[in-house]
């Protein structure tokens, strides 16, 4: 069983290297001009690539769980659900930034040059990354196997590494305007930080 934990470790360290690595402007640029690809449909293929390589490690992770950290205590599968509810609703309501189509792939995203701070933006500067994470959390506890906790550990480290990568992209993009957002509005906590001057 040890074996199956460590290859479910290693296909997520494969997924989300790949992922990081497709997301990446250079390589999308690469991958554009030699499969001559629209950004649409680029943006398809890399939605679709992500959905079946996330579909085919998770039904893995089914495959190899076995017991379970503790019973299913009805405190703990009530909090488990609360958690996953809240990150579905974050999940949800920060897609009021995007048109879901556009990001997907399915038609070319209109969004312009402008950094975007409204909706949820306004109280975390990664909602969606927020409500993976309660998603996460939510999962394993629900359900506490090895698999289940490998899985969600995966999801919660990768998240972090890819805040930092892409808030290093965002900042060469936008550079002060984006700095002072960074000090004004929280990573992933909402009112977990309050400006300078404010009680």
């Amino acid at each position: 069983m040890k074996a199956a934990y460590f290859l479910l470790a290693i296909l997520w360290l494969g997924y989300f290297s790949l992922h990081s690595l497709l997301a990446r402007q250079w390589v999308k640029s690469i991958m554009k001009q030699r499969l001559n690809m629209s950004a649409t449909n680029y943006r398809l293929a890399y939605s679709s690539l992500a959905f079946l390589g996330l579909i085919g490690i998770l039904y893995y992770n089914f495959l190899i769980s076995g017991e379970r950290w503790f019973p299913p205590y009805t405190l703990t599968r009530f909090g488990a659900l609360v958690l996953a509810s809240w990150g579905v609703i974050v999940i949800r309501l920060s897609f009021r930034q995007y048109k879901l189509k556009a990001f997907l792939g399915l038609e070319p995203e209109e969004r312009g040059e402008q950094l975007q701070t409204e909706g949820l933006l306004a109280y975390v500067r990664h909602p969606m990354y927020a409500g993976t994470i309660l998603v996460a959390l939510g999962f394993w506890l629900y359900v506490p196997t090895t698999a289940n906790l490998i899985t969600s550990l995966s999801i919660v480290v990768y998240i972090l590494i890819g805040i930092q990568l892409e808030e290093r992209s965002l900042e060469e993009k936008f550079g002060t305007e984006y700095l002072e957002y960074k000090k004004r509005v929280p990573m992933l906590i909402p009112f977990s930080k309050r400006p300078k001057g404010h009680i």
